[in-house]
């Protein structure tokens, strides 16, 4: 459809229909789509046209003329110049709805599934000050890119962060060479903040969950959210138990947090990471732990999970997929396309990825049983989800 003669710098009155996936809302034109942030469906607003593409335009907001009831005050200074948070101005039980809204468009449109089992997301235990890392930018005093990540903008707090990180953050910001290209500021569960520049120095942190002290390397993944991470524990521990399942097989297994978590419910565990650094911090942390049913292996997943899936009987193996922002490796479905676990617990951060990649797992012959979203992020676009599988041998 031909843009209905919208201009850069056009200022128009819209009615907002919907919040899409990615957070902004849209409104029309002569059934054109205008994208419009920090929206929400059901408010007319004022706009101004920043873009226009050949089959939307994009748009700033300039005033909310009818506000939705659940529009509320952002707490952050920045919020709607900074690009970290998309929903500051959306009360946080509304937040939930709009991301499992989502969720289920998402795994229709991408992944063809006509009524997706997606459950109510589950809430954070914080809404704010919840993120245990931050990355800042420079060069000089610290800060974080623009809306349309054309500068950065300077700051001086991030209401998300931990409180700790704040304190951090206040300092660091003082100093007028503080930043070089960015710097990482890592909050550890003992509160101790740490902050470097890539590469990682070769430290350690400590985390613990569900009772659990872990080492982590400090340049190692791990969640953002640790009170939402150990209600995911939690979960999966339930999924398990529920499965009839004897074995997990822990892909992409960072520190092993998956196989860690659940060992003592399993006859074994296996992890497989191309980190190896995690691997080495996995092995440590089971030692610690006393366990004897595990093995680590350090290399890609791609290559790792065939011949681990080879050496166990399918119909015991409970695997969990816990892959990058961009999903499972095409060879990594291949092999379960011909090898097939009874269960699979498949962990996401990005669900266009997850719809993506269930298609082909329920072409494989995998059924759908239930999506569970985690609100990993509060007052962002994004969000978690668990998936689980099964395969009917």
């Amino acid at each position: 459809m031909t843009a209905p003669f919208l201009q850069p710098g056009q200022r128009l009155e819209l009615d907002i229909t919907t919040v899409a996936f990615g957070g902004d809302g849209i409104g029309r034109v002569d059934n054109f789509v205008v994208f419009v942030p920090f929206v929400l469906e059901g408010e007319r607003v004022e706009v101004e046209i920043v873009e226009v593409k050949r089959r939307f335009a994009t748009a700033d907001l300039i005033r909310v003329i009818t506000p939705s009831p659940h529009r509320v005050a952002a707490r952050c200074p920045y919020y709607a110049n900074c690009a970290g948070c998309q929903y500051q101005h959306v009360e946080y039980a509304h937040q939930l709805e709009l991301k499992r809204a989502q969720i289920r468009d998402v795994f229709q449109r991408i992944g063809n599934i006509a009524d997706p089992p997606i459950e109510p997301v589950v809430a954070s235990p914080r809404q704010y000050h919840y993120r245990n890392k931050i990355v800042v930018h420079g060069p000089g005093k610290p800060g974080f890119w623009t809306m349309r990540g054309r500068s950065i903008l300077e700051i001086t707090q991030c209401p998300i962060a931990r409180e700790e990180i704040n304190e951090a953050l206040a300092t660091i910001s003082g100093q007028p060479t503080a930043v070089g290209r960015h710097l990482t500021l890592r909050c550890d569960s003992t509160g101790l903040v740490r902050t470097f520049e890539e590469p990682a120095p070769e430290e350690w942190v400590v985390e613990e969950l569900l009772g659990k002290r872990l080492e982590v390397p400090l340049g190692s993944f791990f969640q953002v959210n640790a009170g939402v991470i150990a209600l995911a524990l939690e979960h999966a521990r339930r999924a398990f138990a529920e499965s009839g399942c004897s074995v997990l097989v822990d892909a992409y297994c960072g520190v092993g947090l998956f196989a860690l978590m659940l060992a003592d419910l399993a006859k074994h565990v296996y992890g497989m990471e191309v980190d190896e650094r995690a691997i080495a911090a996995a092995n440590a942390n089971a030692e610690r732990f006393g366990l004897k049913n595990y093995d680590f292996y350090p290399g890609s997943t791609d290559r790792l999970l065939f011949y681990t899936l080879r050496q166990c009987k399918l119909d015991e193996v409970c695997l969990v997929l816990d892959p990058p922002r961009s999903g499972c490796g095409k060879q990594v479905l291949k092999t379960l396309a011909k090898l097939h676990p009874r269960k699979l617990l498949y962990v996401s951060c990005a669900p266009p990825m997850l719809a993506r990649d269930l298609k082909e797992l329920l072409a494989a012959g995998y059924r759908l049983e239930r999506v569970t979203p985690f609100d990993m992020f509060p007052q962002t676009q994004h969000c978690e989800a668990v998936a689980e599988l099964r395969y009917e041998l």
